[in-house]
């Protein structure tokens, strides 16, 4: 009886099995021409899947749906899915009345849209695309822009901006949106071809090929049938493969010979077969060996033809008076003094191999960490000296060289909790020196040759400047891969974060707001026309202007930075930059100059007079962006709707008008229409000089009007700018409007007279 007791679980253990091999045999394995294989299942046939992998079969269709979503293909192998989503357009023949559609697509665990197989590209002219996506833990936002101006030859191929453009999909994404919207060009007017219609969709990046066909009507949509295939990535389960394994009863890689793998894209895990075997690792005994021996004779592994298959592997056998591994030489015949003497020869060299490793084991363990040292130092050391004679600048002599162990000291060995800012490539520490100055360290997140290429670069345009408003650059460490650079230290945060946290910051003052936006405007000024080389910033944007105790801005991060001579006007790169930030015209041409600074700094602007950031928002079930905000308010006589409660509080409304109309200069779409950094520099400077007035003249009560010394350039109907609120523009005025340009050019002329290099 007591070995009856002892049987039961084995007997109840073998009767489940038996069970689940039982239900595995009736579940429909085949939907259409989709083989539909575990963890995946019929949602009507339980026990056929693994929980979350159930699907629906529509068998008057022969289709199969995920939910209302259909799946195209399922492919367990590599854990992916692909499936049809719809797409996003907008076909009004009236602009002024268009619509702006949205499609969404939220997905639930265990699926993830695939970042690497994906891309979201939009066709249309004039027309912003806005991707918002959001993952377990953040929210996304992203877009493209893709323009269609007067004389633009759109041509067969791939999506550079003009008629189509695309941008990457993040990781981990379980939900997104695409919208679209339309916009003027530089007349402002919406010169749209009547059967022009624009779309935004997330497929499979191979998919399209942009045609100019695409733009006609509704022919785009119609030749897919309003849909495009998407990939999906997916993953068992919330947990890694370690804690998976811990639950064997839900643990999803049952078949023997098969390898749990943690997911590449989001939380879980993947089952494979090992390597030798192949076949479904979700199902009983699914991971079956591979006979490498029964391949065909011209493929056989064994150069002497004689294979031994093995589970999961396989062996190569020499012929009888032979030997030598088979499968690299080949078989040799056997030689009774070569054995002996290769034996003694093997003997005597191991052993000495063994005392040479341990002598000189406890020498290269001391020595392999300063080698390192060493060998990072001569590498960074020639890149600089090759930047160095390439710009005939002594860069190297105008920095202090760190040693890594001082940094590390410094850093309290990098210590996660001395991070005090970073981005997308690499994070910034506090640290503090052995004679207890306080700096900013900056280190690299990954190491690779472009990452190498950036650091020199920041360090070669910092080695060149020297300005109150540029963060002070004082040396770097060459001891690692990429180098370190040290930074003087700023403690009062970014100005991204002073508008977006008022909780944990004070909130900037109108005339706080004016000081940053004049001292960040000196620093431009600086780079363009005063430092020994011109520099263009190229990454302009609120969390990359740091503000001290005494709220004076810090222009940092110079790591997109492009220097030029003094001759050259432009540079032609690869389109780098913060979306939202982003000149229109350097993101459709390529081409940087220092007008696309002049563009970062109006959207600047537009955040301190908003207290926003300068990313798309939701507003209700709308997503919307700041400046494009901006200028319909302006437009529409309303600009008192976007701006901060703080400013309005202020009263002061005549010098916010002046202000903005500063911004809508600087944001442009066309960079010749945009003033130079040092015409807005001397307006700002005047601005805040009449603001000042303005103060004094209050505090003693005075009624007597201030006369605006700057009333040419900052007037309220220069430019057209009196309609936007709700004022008229008389004919005479209109014709001065062109004596404007030719007014700041020669401003222009006079500001470099004036400060000379």
């Amino acid at each position: 009886m007591d070995k009856l007791l002892l049987l039961l679980p084995l007997i109840l253990l073998l009767l489940t099995l038996a069970t689940t091999a039982a239900s595995q045999e009736n579940c429909t394995r085949l939907c259409g021409n989709i083989n539909v294989t575990r963890p995946f299942g019929i949602g009507s046939e339980p026990g056929c899947y693994v929980d979350g992998f159930e699907l629906d079969c529509n068998r008057s269709e022969s289709k199969l749906y995920l939910g209302n979503i259909e799946v195209i293909s399922i492919d367990v192998f590599n854990a992916r899915a692909e499936v049809y989503k719809s797409i996003s357009w907008d076909c009004k023949r009236d602009p002024r009345e268009r619509s702006r559609r949205s499609i969404s697509m939220i997905t639930s665990s265990p699926y993830t849209i695939s970042s690497d197989r994906n891309k979201f590209t939009a066709i249309g002219c004039n027309t912003v695309a806005v991707f918002v996506g959001k993952s377990d833990q953040n929210n996304y936002s992203s877009g493209c822009v893709s323009l269609c101006d007067k004389g633009t030859f759109l041509s067969n191929g791939s999506c550079s901006g003009a008629g189509c453009c695309q941008a990457a999909v993040p990781r981990e994404l379980r939900f997104f949106n695409t919208s679209l919207y339309s916009f003027p060009d530089q007349e402002g007017n919406y010169e749209w071809n009547d059967t022009f219609c624009s779309y935004s969709f997330v497929a499979e990046e191979s998919w399209y090929s942009f045609k100019p066909s695409d733009l006609n009507e509704t022919d785009f949509f119609r030749g897919n049938d309003g849909k495009v295939p998407l990939v999906l990535d997916w993953s068992i389960g919330a947990v890694g493969c370690e804690k998976a394994k811990l639950n064997s009863t839900s643990y999803a890689c049952i078949s023997s010979y098969s390898v749990c793998i943690n997911a590449m894209n989001g939380p879980g895990y993947v089952c494979n077969c090992s390597p030798g075997y192949q076949g479904n690792p979700y199902e009983e005994n699914g991971c079956r060996d591979i006979d490498e021996c029964s391949m065909n004779s011209s493929s056989n592994p064994c150069k002497s033809r004689i294979c031994v298959n093995l589970p999961g592997t396989y062996s190569c056998l020499c012929p009888k008076g032979t030997s030598r591994d088979p499968r690299l030489g080949g078989c040799l015949p056997d030689d009774a003094r070569n054995i002996v003497l290769v034996g003694v020869c093997v003997g005597v060299g191991t052993l000495f191999l063994v005392l040479a490793s341990f002598a000189s084991w406890r020498i290269l363990k001391v020595r392999d960490v300063q080698r390192r040292k060493e060998k990072f130092y001569q590498q960074n050391l020639v890149l600089l000296r090759a930047e160095q004679s390439s710009s005939d600048v002594a860069l190297i002599e105008r920095m202090k060289i760190y040693e890594l162990d001082e940094l590390e000291k410094a850093t309290n060995n990098f210590d996660k909790a001395r991070i005090v800012g970073g981005g997308g490539h690499g994070h910034v520490y506090k640290g503090i020196l052995s004679d207890q100055h306080v700096v900013a360290i900056k280190k690299p997140k990954i190491t690779n040759q472009s990452e190498l290429g950036q650091f020199i670069n920041e360090v070669f345009i910092l080695s060149q400047t020297s300005h109150r408003n540029v963060v002070k650059f004082f040396g770097c460490c060459l001891q690692t891969e990429v180098p370190l650079l040290v930074f003087e230290f700023i403690s009062g945060g970014t100005l991204s974060d002073h508008l977006s946290d008022i909780e944990k910051w004070e909130p900037l003052s109108f005339e706080d707001r004016l000081k940053i936006a004049t001292e960040v405007s000196k620093a431009l000024s600086y780079l363009h026309s005063e430092a020994s080389i011109t520099i263009f910033h190229r990454d302009i944007k609120s969390s990359n202007i740091l503000l001290d105790e005494k709220n004076i801005a810090k222009l940092a991060d110079f790591g997109a930075s492009r220097s030029v001579n003094f001759e050259q006007t432009s540079i032609t790169t690869v389109v780098q930059g913060t979306y939202g930030y982003l000149d229109p015209e350097y993101h459709q041409t390529g081409r940087l100059t220092e007008k696309s600074d002049v563009y970062s700094f109006g959207v600047i602007l537009t955040e301190l007079l908003s207290g926003k950031i300068a990313v798309p928002y939701k507003s209700g079930n709308t997503v919307r962006h700041l400046v494009m905000d901006f200028l319909v308010s302006l437009k529409e006589n309303s600009l008192y709707k976007i701006l901060d409660p703080l400013i309005l509080k202020e009263g002061e409304e005549e010098i916010v008008q002046i202000v903005a109309r500063l911004a809508e200069k600087c944001l442009k779409l066309s960079g010749s229409e945009r003033p130079t950094m040092m015409v807005v520099e001397e307006e700002l400077e005047a601005i805040r000089s009449k603001k000042a007035k303005k103060t004094k003249m209050r505090q003693y009560n005075s009624e007597k009007p201030i006369i605006d010394d700057c009333n040419s350039t900052l007037s309220l109907r220069d430019s057209g700018v009196m309609s936007y609120f709700g004022g008229t523009t008389t004919s005479s005025e209109a014709s001065s409007r062109s004596s404007t340009t030719q007014y700041t050019m020669e401003m222009e002329l006079k500001f470099k007279n004036e400060r000379p290099r």
